[in-house]
């Protein structure tokens, strides 16, 4: 895992690079400019743009001008998703990525528009991908797919509403597919059209996915359980009264479950006909990590 932790590491300040151009925001005011920097300047793992960009390249692409606009606009709405997700009406979280929540530092009104501009200056950096057309359409189609009414929006109005519901499977795995399964099935998605994988390659990256991003989540949930408040750089036990994997499951079956998503993510992933190694290793690394 060390190595593997070296090589992503590699990943993810090659991602930092250029996010740290496309925050520099220039003509935006002061304090949008800062609320758009906080969180991302905080830090975190960057999964979403690195596994873009592990596509991308695994699939013959080579040119970074090419990947990084989407990968880094996918970090850019990721971050969108959490400062809404933390504010008092959603959430209500006070800690994130070991700092205070952008609503503490800015007020819940300028949060929330920084949130939304986040999430415009995202699609705004994807279209700055120097490729085709018709790969740049057909990319942020599945991108937005992913993020809207059938996406991550919907996913997080059910968690909202299951507060305080009674344990049900069906109602839980739906969260978890809409919340971040999704969103992350794009990112390998995304990767592969830019890649030039064809049709069924891109379909077959699209389920391995989805496999690691329900199991992403379900391991989020095991986290806020079994986790420690100083290495995941938020409150942990915060999520008792929610619709959780745990508060259905059960610790143990959550940690089985997340593991068998994981089995089905790296046997589609072997069946491609790609250097697929450090996808498969970065699927261990969803359920092994600690933050």
């Amino acid at each position: 895992m060390q190595d593997f932790l070296k090589e992503y590491e590699k990943r993810r300040e090659l991602i930092e690079i250029y996010l740290k151009k496309f925050l520099e925001l220039e003509g935006v005011s002061s304090p949008l400019k800062e609320a758009m920097q906080y969180t991302i300047k905080a830090g975190g793992k960057r999964f979403r743009p690195v596994i873009m960009y592990e596509t991308y390249r695994i699939c013959g692409g080579r040119d970074e001008e090419e990947i990084m606009p989407p990968a880094c606009a996918a970090e850019l709405i990721h971050t969108f998703t959490l400062i809404h997700d933390d504010l008092p009406a959603i959430d209500n979280d006070e800690l994130r990525r070991g700092k205070p929540t952008l609503h503490k530092v800015f007020g819940e009104d300028v949060a929330i528009l920084a949130g939304d501009a986040l999430f415009i200056y995202g699609i705004e950096v994807f279209l700055e991908a120097k490729s085709e057309p018709e790969k740049i359409l057909k990319a942020l189609k599945s991108l937005v797919k992913s993020l809207g009414s059938k996406g991550v929006i919907e996913g997080e109005v059910l968690d909202v509403k299951g507060v305080g519901m009674k344990p049900n499977q069906n109602y839980v795995k739906k969260i978890h597919a809409k919340k971040t399964a999704l969103f992350i099935s794009s990112c390998l998605e995304i990767g592969s059209i830019f890649g030039g994988a064809n049709d069924e390659e891109i379909k077959k990256f699209k389920e391995a996915g989805f496999e690691m991003g329900m199991a992403f989540q379900i391991q989020d949930d095991i986290l806020d359980i079994v986790g420690e408040k100083e290495k995941l750089g938020k409150e942990v036990r915060k999520d008792a009264d929610k619709m959780t994997f745990v508060k259905v499951f059960g610790l143990e079956k959550s940690k089985e479950i997340a593991r068998i998503h994981i089995q089905n993510a790296k046997k589609i992933l072997k069946e491609l006909p790609y250097n697929t190694k450090f996808l498969e290793k970065t699927c261990d690394f969803i359920i092994s990590r600690n933050y």
